[in-house]
C-alpha cells in the first residue's frame, strides 16, 4: 500500500497587464500582511474544492481588486519549495490584458489597496511574483506577435494591437 503524506496548497494567481496611449501597467495589491517586508503582489490565492484553477483566479482577482474578467490564460505553474516563507505553496499562475480605461481596482478582502502600476515603475514584490510577471510578459509578447488574441479581455481592434506592439517593446526588465 502506498501511503504519501503530503502538507502542500495550492493557489492561483492572476498576473493582469492594462493598457493606454500613455503606456502598459499591471494590476498589484498592497497585502495587508507583508511577508518578509514585502507588501506588493499580484492578486491570488487559494483554490477552493470545487472550482478550477482558472475559476479561483478569476475569484480571487474580483474578491481583492473588485476587477471582473471572464476568463484567463493559464501559462505556468510555480512549485519551488521555499517560495512561500509560510508553508509550502503551489501557484498556478494566469494572464490576462484588458483596456485600463474605464477600470478602477479597489482594495477588497486581504488587499489593503489595488491599483494598477506602470511597468517600468514596479516596486519590489512578494514571493516570486516579479519572475511570474516576467513570464506572463513574456507569454503576452508571444501572444500578441502572433495576433493571438486569447489573452485579451475584449476583443482589440487594430489600433488596439499596433499600440500594444509599440508599448510592448518600450519594457525593461531588471
Amino acid at each position: 500500500m502506498l501511503s504519501i503524506q503530503q502538507n502542500i496548497k495550492v493557489a492561483a494567481d492572476a498576473v493582469v497587464f492594462s493598457f493606454d496611449e500613455t503606456g502598459l501597467y499591471l494590476l498589484l495589491i498592497e497585502r495587508k500582511k507583508a511577508t518578509k517586508g514585502k507588501k506588493w503582489a499580484v492578486p491570488g490565492g487559494f483554490i477552493e474544492d470545487n472550482e478550477t484553477p482558472e475559476a479561483a483566479a478569476v475569484r480571487e482577482l474580483k474578491e481583492e481588486t473588485g476587477v471582473s474578467v471572464k476568463f484567463m490564460t493559464q501559462f505556468h505553474t510555480f512549485g519551488e519549495v521555499k517560495r512561500d516563507p509560510r508553508f509550502r505553496v503551489i501557484s498556478i499562475a494566469h494572464y490576462i490584458l484588458m483596456k485600463k480605461k474605464g477600470v478602477n481596482p479597489k482594495g477588497n478582502d486581504d488587499a489593503e489597496s489595488a491599483q494598477w502600476v506602470a511597468m517600468k515603475d514596479l516596486p519590489e514584490l512578494a514571493f516570486d511574483h516579479y519572475e511570474m510577471i516576467r513570464m506572463a510578459f513574456s507569454q503576452l509578447q508571444k501572444s500578441v506577435s502572433s495576433l493571438n488574441i486569447d489573452c485579451f479581455a475584449e476583443d482589440p481592434s487594430l489600433e488596439d494591437v499596433k499600440l500594444i506592439s509599440k508599448l510592448l517593446g518600450k519594457v525593461k526588465f531588471k
